[in-house]
């Protein structure tokens, strides 16, 4: 029995502390428990950031006292404080004094310059530049007149790159081996100036020979020239039948008679009966059939102005 009971006493001993609800705390129960514990947390935090302010500050310390030597300047906008205006300063503008040569430009325009010399005010002397003139006011520089041709230069001009100049009577003449063209007025060789001599005294001729007995030139008719019958020009074969048409009609052209050009009709062509016109030979026949017969023909020959016609058949 005393068993029993020891066993139950412990039976209840261990309900009471396991099995048993534990009994509500108060607050001052849970103060007690907490207290201490929580008083730890706060200080070691406190302790902690106490040493990493410590340490930032030591940090930005050191770095400010490495980097004084280039400091990092920010663009930063200034604005002007209302209470202090800004005064501009502005440099006055000082124009640049003229040079001579501008001073004589803006007086006597842009082809002068300074001489370098000054005149009795103190100011620059002018002249014209080179190929320029002082115009007759003397106000203005002005191209200036080529200068004189000398007596060479002018027969030159006149007469030809072989022309020369005599000083003692102040005309021109030709070099050696040369004469002046009675043509073009130009010094040309000997032979040239002979031939240039006959074309000017008989158009279409040219030097045939010298006739040492009068001293003259001969001349005669170029190539594929003939002379006029008063032999005082020579013309092409063209020239003469183009007179012959421009006097007798289209039908003409010119032949030589005893030795003499004259005039005729082509063929197919007849004189009419005044023989101042050639007409076609067609219309001469076409006449004599209404005159005279059918078949009738031409003969070629003109009596008392009529034209003489064959007799019909």
């Amino acid at each position: 029995m005393k068993d029993d009971k020891k066993h139950l006493d412990i039976d209840l001993e261990f309900l009471d502390k396991k099995g048993s609800s534990p009994k509500p705390k108060t607050p001052a129960d849970v103060a007690s428990k907490y207290n201490w514990k929580n008083i730890l947390i706060i200080g070691g935090v406190i302790l902690f950031f106490g040493w990493l302010i410590f340490s930032t500050n030591n940090s930005n310390t050191n770095s400010t006292s490495t980097s004084t030597k280039t400091p990092i300047v920010h663009d930063q906008v200034i604005t002007p404080s209302t209470t202090t205006p800004v005064v501009e300063i502005k440099t006055p503008i000082v124009p640049k004094p003229k040079t001579s040569s501008q001073i004589c430009a803006d007086n006597y325009g842009s082809h002068s310059y300074a001489t370098g010399d000054k005149n009795a005010d103190g100011g620059p002397v002018c002249d014209c530049k080179s190929g320029y003139t002082w115009d007759s006011t003397k106000t203005s520089c002005v191209v200036a007149p080529p200068p004189p041709k000398t007596g060479y230069e002018i027969c030159q001009d006149r007469n030809g790159p072989y022309a020369t100049y005599d000083s003692a009577s102040n005309s021109c003449g030709c070099a050696g081996g040369y004469s002046l063209s009675a043509t073009t007025n130009q010094c040309v060789d000997l032979l040239a100036s002979r031939d240039d001599s006959c074309a000017a005294s008989y158009p279409g001729t040219s030097f045939l020979k010298y006739d040492t007995a009068t001293s003259k030139n001969i001349c005669d008719c170029k190539a594929g020239y003939d002379w006029n019958n008063n032999r005082t020009a020579c013309y092409t074969t063209e020239s003469f039948t183009q007179s012959c048409v421009n006097s007798y009609g289209t039908g003409a052209y010119s032949t030589t008679e005893n030795g003499k050009r004259v005039c005729d009709c082509g063929y197919g062509y007849s004189f009419n009966a005044q023989r101042n016109m050639c007409v076609t030979t067609a219309s001469i026949d076409a006449l004599c059939e209404r005159d005279v017969g059918r078949n009738s023909r031409y003969d070629g020959t003109v009596t008392n102005g009529k034209y003489n016609c064959t007799q019909p058949y």
